[in-house]
């Protein structure tokens, strides 16, 4: 009888209930997110190395916070909207994410890590004015098409 109530017992352990899978929606927006604020952190920790000054350091914030703030409203506001409308969650969930979709999120924030890190780590490489302008034209370049991913990702279909 204690064996079989022990076999129960671990049965129960082994059936416990898991969170559901995050959706492709749910994991690239977290992503970009999670992204987005590593690059103001570790931007941060630079700033407290001495990777860049004072200036440097608001001048960056400057263009990184903005950026994470865009994106962070848009999924927010479909976060928003899909606890207030039962029914929004299903919607505009079947968007396909393909491997270009993937290779853009992690590919615009390697690039921009690297140019952070290059700046912070390796001065004498790039400074911060050239940093700028690259930072500017990934951001310019990659960031249009970042746009395009989280619009087609969390825009709201009008229905006529």
């Amino acid at each position: 009888m204690a064996a079989s109530q022990a076999t129960s017992d671990t049965g129960v352990e082994e059936n416990k209930i898991s969170a559901p899978p995050l959706s492709p929606r749910a994991r690239i927006a977290r992503l970009i997110l999670v992204y987005h604020f590593i690059l103001i952190g570790i931007s941060c920790v630079y700033y407290l190395l001495r990777g860049f000054d004072f200036e440097e350091f608001t001048s960056l914030m400057g263009i990184l916070a903005p950026v994470t703030a865009l994106y962070g409203g848009a999924v927010f506001r479909y976060i928003g909207r899909s606890i207030t409308e039962p029914n929004f969650n299903g919607k505009n969930g079947n968007v396909p994410i393909n491997g270009m979709v993937k290779w853009l999120v992690h590919g615009h924030f390697a690039t921009v890590m690297l140019l952070i890190s290059l700046k912070a780590l390796a001065p004498n490489v790039l400074n911060f004015q050239d940093m700028t302008m690259f930072l500017t034209l990934v951001e310019s370049a990659l960031g249009v098409y970042m746009g395009n991913i989280i619009l087609a990702l969390f825009e709201v279909k009008k229905e006529a």
